[in-house]
């Protein structure tokens, strides 16, 4: 991640280089029976990314990123508001929610990533990979929108340097939300851009989304149901215990895997009404993808790699609150979303996510970048 957007990972490319890099990241949306809609994501990686949350006003002037790491791209000013998280101390979003209620994620998709290779003539209307969560939130204010906007700006892979930072091809796809509930996901193949829509709200890594919604296919029998006695040659074959419905559903962290269990948990779950109830199921429901440290590793030559889970987020459209919490820190926070853009003023401001336990108003607490 570098200066302005990103939306997953910067790491050093020596790190880049001398080993794939690890990241589970995992997202889901919920809708309740009155039509409020949640979104929670969680964010591994094995490099720590000492995010903050990141408060750009509305009318703030930005400037796409192009593969030589210059501000030299399409030029807009935000007409939303966006509250996220950064990375690195940089201003950019790897995640986020705007005043409209729009939520934006970009996930790590790594072997499958193709973005259009870069035209010096076409500079204008072009913007990096790292840029695109940022530009999505602070231009857009439904999916219908995104879907039409997009239309109009070239995306290209980011640079591998960025303002003192060195950064690799990281690889992204987008998963995208808004208050009413409709859910895309963007993809970038072979330079061309894909736009799936998403009815079950669900978005891990690669492979790409068409094959995760074919994976779906090899586990049908799976059911919130518990499975009934069998006979068995007049031997009475029981289940074991609760939950014989699921069993089967894999536990492992691969992308495909954690795809699966959040369609499952998310589709089983019973309807819920009402913020408080929509908030607190999204927030159980992905606590089932956390990653202890240590429990996903890679090797490389500098030692082992852990990938783990370093913050958990979520948002609530309706409330218009952005909600996060750390591996250190299980405790959830929030930020009005609408309250900090207005303490905001014209500047961005951020806000350091690894604090004590007693830290007593985030929305007042957050700084001016520097």
């Amino acid at each position: 991640m570098k200066q302005y957007l990103s939306c997953l990972v910067v790491v050093g490319l020596s790190l880049l280089l001398a080993v794939p890099p690890v990241s589970a990241c995992t997202s889901i949306r919920i809708k309740t029976t009155d039509g409020k809609v949640f979104y929670a994501r969680t964010m591994e990686y094995a490099q720590q990314l000492h995010s903050g949350v990141i408060t750009i006003p509305k009318d703030t002037p930005m400037a796409g990123i192009l593969p030589d790491g210059s501000l030299g791209g399409l030029k807009w000013k935000s007409t939303h508001g966006v509250v996220g998280m950064d990375a690195f101390g940089k201003p950019i979003v790897c995640d986020g929610m705007n005043d409209a209620g729009l939520v934006v994620g970009g996930l790590l998709f790594p072997g499958y990533a193709g973005y259009p290779s870069y035209n010096k003539s076409k500079a204008a209307h072009t913007i990096s990979n790292f840029d695109v969560v940022k530009y999505i939130l602070s231009r857009f204010a439904t999916v219908a929108e995104v879907r039409s906007g997009m239309k109009d700006v070239i995306v290209c892979q980011g640079p591998e340097s960025l303002d003192g930072v060195t950064v690799g091809p990281v690889p992204m796809h987008y998963t995208v939300h808004d208050a009413s509930g409709a859910s895309i996901v963007i993809e970038y193949q072979n330079g061309q851009c894909h736009i799936y829509d998403n009815p079950l709200g669900v978005l891990t890594n690669s492979p790409d989304f068409p094959w995760m919604r074919i994976y779906l296919g090899n586990f049908v029998n799976l059911s919130a149901v518990n499975a009934k006695p069998i006979d068995v040659s007049g031997f009475k074959v029981d289940p074991t215990g609760q939950g014989s419905g699921m069993l089967g559903l894999p536990g492992d962290f691969t992308p495909p895997n954690r795809f699966l269990r959040m369609v499952a948990l998310t589709q089983a779950a019973k309807p819920v009404t009402g913020a408080d109830a929509g908030l607190a199921l999204v927030m159980t429901i992905i606590g089932n993808v956390d990653i202890p440290y240590g429990a996903v590793r890679d090797n490389g030559p500098q030692g082992p790699l852990f990938d783990y889970t370093q913050w958990t987020v979520a948002a609530d459209t309706a409330r218009g609150r952005f909600y996060f919490r750390t591996y250190n820190d299980k405790n959830w926070r929030y930020v009005d979303v609408k309250e900090s853009l207005a303490k905001a003023g014209a500047g961005i401001t951020t806000l350091p996510i690894d604090i004590p336990a007693d830290y007593p108003d985030v929305t007042a607490q957050a700084k001016a970048v520097k």
